[in-house]
């Protein structure tokens, strides 16, 4: 009788961890899954965000307009040997620029066999998108190369009229270095389900559901996967369908086989990464812990079937208990002591950020005091040419009075109160930089921190006789920043850029300020000599300065103030002479 209620407590037992187990080892390969994925998402995301806005930058050349508007052979070598350089430089998979008829004109691979001049591509929709006057992005199948890859486009300007579409093609290294376990495969979908990356190879270019004959048609005119039929993996009428099942059983190595599903959908490009798991994997992991409670539950009878024959090990077992206890109640000690220095500890950490953050607020602050320290020689021209106007006219006023000459006095006085007014303004706008930063981010206009930045430095610029170009794509265009910090950056920009031209003949700062729908991009280019390798690797490091006076803290704590926006600032040459600085700072979007 033992025996038997023995075995059916087993059963029942293992019965309630299988069905225990396999829900826990469902969700936990689910969630191993879905991480997985949004990892390989956040990372696919960031690339196509770190190419999408080069087009438009690499455009600007002149060389681009030239052959288009003159395509001899000079001109020909002389771009395509551009469109190499950018090729290597901004690590892609080709550069290439395409007439208005969609012929290739100058590619970075013009010197290999799968060279793409003289190809046509004007079928492409990212083609067709660049000559609408917009941006273009497109996913395909290489049909020269017969690689895949991700294409950005930008039309060529001449005036408002379109001569052509310079075009980056991307590898989407994130896709294929993707390290997919054997029993795991991945594989990526458009809008419509066709699967145009698998990490099973049999899997490529195959469709998950069926594909309305217009949509094959328009992939087949377009030939974005090539030429060959997609053949059908599911029964399911929608993509929908297959992104809400649990599971789906698909053919691999001609027989079927059940996976778990986990999907993230990317709405930015229409595309769906999928991550199936073997349900053999689920099936597998819940046989381990079926077993090993199997074990478990033997080891108890075992020793219960011991218990009952042996009140001499039932003692020992509760010796062994006592034991055990002690052990926990000193090992519980031990935590609660390693529990109360680590509390300490974080306590100690707490107050030395506080401390940190205050000294990075005094050193800004100081940054600024430093700042002024160098324009002092300025700020005293500024307000000694009034003082010695207000003098005179002052001294004039008071012979008027003494000869009692009235006639004059009214009009000498207005002189006086405007020489007052125009100090006042002066010193407002000093002791406005000069303030303590609020602390506070929030919508401000960089127009308005533009022009008052350059009221600070109005005098030195005067003095020099420098010419200031300012440039915006968008006049009205705010940034989630704080308006002093920001003027204080721009400010210290500025006055390296006019010290960098102290002896040169001319001294001209150009400031452009362009935006995406994410961020404001604010430039400050110089016409000096530029920065050295050594420079542009140093620059922002603390202490280092090419002046012979001055701390080099400036562009340290420019940095640092970047960082509280969420922004960056970034150090180059420009390629036609002198360096360029670079703000990044988020839109301030509105509601």
């Amino acid at each position: 009788m033992y025996r038997i209620v023995t075995a059916l407590l087993c059963f029942i037992y293992l019965f309630a961890v299988g069905g225990l187990s396999y829900n826990h080892v469902v969700e936990k390969l689910k969630v191993e899954a879905e991480n997985n994925i949004q990892d390989v998402a956040s990372r696919l995301e960031i690339q196509l965000d770190k190419y999408r806005t080069l087009p438009r930058v690499l455009v600007i050349h002149p060389a681009i307009e030239e052959i288009l508007q003159a395509p001899t052979n000079e001109n020909v070598l002389k771009v395509n040997r551009l469109l190499s350089t950018y090729n290597e430089s901004i690590s892609s998979d080709a550069v290439y620029l395409m007439s208005r008829d969609g012929v290739t004109l100058a590619s970075s691979n013009w010197q290999q066999e799968d060279s793409f001049v003289n190809s046509n591509y004007g079928f492409r929709p990212y083609f067709q998108q660049a000559m609408n006057g917009s941006e273009g992005s497109y996913f395909a199948l290489g049909t020269v190369s017969r690689k895949r890859g991700y294409y950005f486009s930008f039309p060529v300007r001449d005036g408002e009229k379109i001569i052509g579409v310079l075009v980056v093609k991307v590898a989407l290294s994130v896709i294929e270095e993707y390290s997919a376990d054997n029993d795991s495969p991945f594989m990526v979908t458009d809008d419509h389900g066709a699967v145009f990356y698998s990490s099973h190879s049999d899997w490529n270019y195959t469709s998950l559901v069926e594909l309305p004959s217009e949509v094959k048609a328009e992939i087949k005119r377009q030939r974005q996967y090539g030429t060959g039929s997609l053949a059908q993996l599911t029964d399911f009428s929608s993509l929908h369908q297959v992104l809400s099942s649990e599971t789906l059983v698909l053919s691999y190595k001609e027989k079927p086989r059940t996976y778990l599903l986990a999907a993230k959908t990317l709405p930015q490009v229409g595309w769906h990464l999928i991550v199936l798991t073997p349900i053999t994997k689920a099936y597998k992991l819940v046989g381990a812990i079926c077993f090993g409670a199997l074990v478990l539950f033997v080891l108890i009878a075992l020793l219960s079937m011991i218990w009952r024959r042996n009140n001499i090990a039932q003692r020992q077992l509760a010796s062994a208990n006592e034991q055990l206890e002690h052990r926990v109640e000193q090992r519980t000690a031990q935590l609660q002591d390693i529990n109360s220095t680590l509390l300490e500890t974080i306590d100690i950490q707490k107050q030395t950020e506080s401390r940190l953050k205050q000294t990075q607020n005094e050193l800004i602050q100081a940054g600024k005091l430093a700042l002024l320290g160098e324009m002092s020689a300025s700020i005293n021209h500024e307000l000694n040419q009034p003082l010695t106007a207000l003098l005179t006219y002052s001294e004039t006023l008071k012979l008027m009075i003494v000869r009692n000459k009235t006639e004059g006095i009214a009009q000498t006085t207005d002189e006086i109160i405007k020489l007052v007014q125009k100090m006042a303004t002066m010193v407002a706008q000093y002791k406005l930089f000069a303030r303590k930063s609020a602390g506070k981010i929030g919508p401000v206009i960089v127009a308005d921190t533009i022009s008052a930045s350059l009221s600070i430095l109005e005098s030195k610029i005067s003095k020099m006789g420098a010419e200031i170009l300012v440039q915006f794509q968008d006049q009205d265009v705010s940034v989630l920043a704080e308006a002093v910090p920001l003027e204080q950056v721009l400010v210290n920009l500025l006055n390296n850029a006019l010290q960098s031209q102290e002896h040169a003949e001319t001294a001209k700062v150009d400031i452009a300020v362009n935006n995406d729908l994410e961020y404001a991009f604010i430039t400050v280019r110089d016409y000096g000599s530029g920065l050295s390798e050594a420079q542009l690797q140093t620059v922002f490091e603390p202490f280092y300065t090419t002046k012979s006076k001055g701390l080099g803290l400036g562009l340290t704590i420019s940095q640092r103030i970047m960082s509280t926006f969420s922004g960056t600032i970034s150090a180059d040459n420009h390629p036609d002479g002198g360096a360029i600085f670079t703000l990044t700072i988020p839109i301030a979007k509105s509601l």
